[in-house]
Formats: C-alpha cells, sequence, structure tokens
C-alpha cells in the first residue's frame, strides 16, 4: 500500500500497528489495531484515518494535548512512550522488584524494612538503573525505624522510578480514559455509557 492508509482496518492488510503522537510534547503511544478500534469505538470515535485522532488527548500526565499525530508502524507493540524494546524477562524482574519497593513504602511507617528481599529487588533495580546513589538512598531509609515523616521512602522511591523511565525501562505515567455516564432516561450518544439504576 502507497501513502497512508484510509482506514483503520487497512493496517491488518499491512501487519502494522497505530502509533500516537503528541506535537506539543513528544510522547509517543503504540496501539495494537484491535485494541485501538475498541479504544475508538468505546468513545464513539471514527476509525478512518484521517480522523482518528480528533476524540484522543495526549495522556502524558499533566499534558493532555488533542494535537496528535497518527502514524502506521510495523508491529512495533511497544509500551507508552518506551524507546527502546524491552524483552519479557526483563520486564517481568522490573515490575516484580518495584511492587516489592512499593510494598515496602506502605508498610515502612515507624519500622524498618531493609529485608532480604527489598535487597534482591534493589539489586535489580541497579542492574537496568546503574543509580549507586539512589539505590544506597532508599536502603538507608529503609534501614531507619527512627526517621521522621519527611524521610519516608516515597521520594526515593519517586527518584529511581524517574531515572529507569529515562533510561527506557519503564513508561511514564498516562492518564486513564474514564467512561462517560449519561445519567438520563433518553438513549445515550455514541461512546456514553448507561448509569446503572440502584437497586
Amino acid at each position: 500500500m502507497v501513502g497512508q492508509p484510509k482506514h483503520l482496518s487497512d493496517l491488518a492488510r499491512i501487519e502494522a500497528d497505530v502509533r500516537i503522537t503528541c506535537r506539543e510534547c513528544g510522547f509517543e503511544e503504540d496501539w495494537q489495531r484491535d485494541a485501538f478500534a475498541r479504544h475508538l469505538f468505546a468513545l464513539g470515535a471514527s476509525q478512518v484515518w484521517s480522523e482518528i485522532t480528533r476524540a484522543l488527548r495526549c495522556r502524558r500526565f499533566g499534558c493532555g494535548s488533542t494535537n496528535l499525530r497518527a502514524a502506521a508502524v510495523p508491529f512495533a507493540r511497544r509500551a507508552a512512550n518506551m524507546p527502546r524494546r524491552v524483552g519479557r524477562l526483563d520486564a517481568h524482574l522490573l515490575d516484580t522488584a518495584m511492587k516489592v519497593l512499593e510494598q515496602a513504602v506502605h508498610t515502612s511507617r515507624g519500622r524498618a524494612v531493609a529485608t532480604l528481599e527489598l535487597r534482591l529487588a534493589l539489586l535489580v533495580v541497579y542492574r537496568y538503573s546503574h543509580d549507586r546513589d539512589g539505590v544506597r538512598h532508599f536502603w538507608q531509609r529503609a534501614s531507619a525505624a527512627d526517621r521522621t515523616v519527611d524521610d519516608g521512602l516515597v521520594e526515593p522511591l519517586r527518584s529511581i522510578r524517574h531515572r529507569l523511565v529515562q533510561a527506557g525501562w519503564l513508561a511514564p505515567a498516562i492518564l486513564v480514559d474514564v467512561p462517560r455516564t449519561w445519567p438520563w432516561n433518553s438513549p445515550p450518544p455514541s461512546g456514553w455509557l448507561v448509569a446503572e439504576e440502584d437497586g
């Protein structure tokens, strides 16, 4: 096929996915064709290629621009705004390690949480972030049971996550599209959900 596709369904023939790029902040997000079609259907949006970005907005936290560009890319299937392709093993290791760190943050108030599990998780994080100071900072605070509220683990975890996002191992936070609910008894417009009645 030469030039831009006419319709989203044309991507099935050329074996491509959809990349949405924000012209304002540069945020990129790749969608599988079927998932993107379902997303547009839920929004009541057109699947004509020249119109597919009209009902969308940038999902990067703090942006929300409607100035978007769509491009067909050969089966990329990256996570949102990921500058590198992350293997399944790497993604699983990092996901598990970050869950351990987040659990430590939730249970750390007023007590030390410097466990072997946390140490192993920090070693995994260091393998990808190469941020020795950030990992050491988190471990030192996790080891101190007498730390003040201002010396909690939230800030060190935010620093670690930011470093992993910069390195391309984690995708930045994105805005979640909240379905619009139609509260009246009349038929809802396209893209709106009917509110459930109580009782």
